[in-house]
């Protein structure tokens, strides 16, 4: 089974850049979070920081950070990084991603789909996840977490859907 190395990943929004880590920070399929900011971002730039971190039996993992600027109109304004690490631990970053997310009558994340592309000219890897329970959902000082059930063809996985915000 690989384990993915902790990366370093940058993104930049209204130029500001925001530097975050994914790895082995926590375990996914427990839901400890995967994820770890270095530092604060420029909050008057920044309106959100969405992350998903997933890992499945195989030793495959995922990893995405979409970070929504303060003036976005949607999310294809978001600037969007993806990493996913295959079961013998080739690592793929995705030339374009998208994430969407459906959200319940509380406004709190209930699935999402995401689509990866490999290579611009390549079929898109498609995953998605379901929220576990309604009892998988907690937010403290601007972070809020939920606990997902993941499926990437045919097979299940476990992680992590969060948001960051001004705390």
């Amino acid at each position: 089974m690989a384990t993915p190395e902790p990366r370093d990943i940058s993104l930049e929004v209204a130029g500001s850049e925001v530097r975050l880590r994914w790895g082995p920070v926590g375990d996914a399929a427990e839901g400890a979070p995967a994820w770890e900011l270095p530092s604060q971002p420029d909050w008057t730039n920044v309106e959100a920081i969405r992350l998903v971190s997933a890992t499945f039996p195989d030793g495959a993992a995922l990893a995405v950070a979409a970070l929504r600027p303060r003036d976005a109109r949607g999310h294809g304004d978001d600037a969007v990084v993806a990493r996913f690490v295959d079961a013998e631990g080739l690592q793929i970053d995705a030339s374009e991603a998208l994430v969407s997310v459906e959200y319940d009558a509380a406004q709190r994340p209930r699935r999402l789909g995401i689509e990866l592309w490999p290579e611009s000219d390549a079929a898109p890897l498609r995953i998605a996840a379901d929220r576990e329970s309604e009892e998988e959902y907690s937010a403290a000082d601007g972070r809020e977490v939920v606990r997902m059930t993941f499926r990437l063809d045919g097979i299940g996985g476990r992680g992590t859907f969060e948001t960051l915000r001004q705390g």
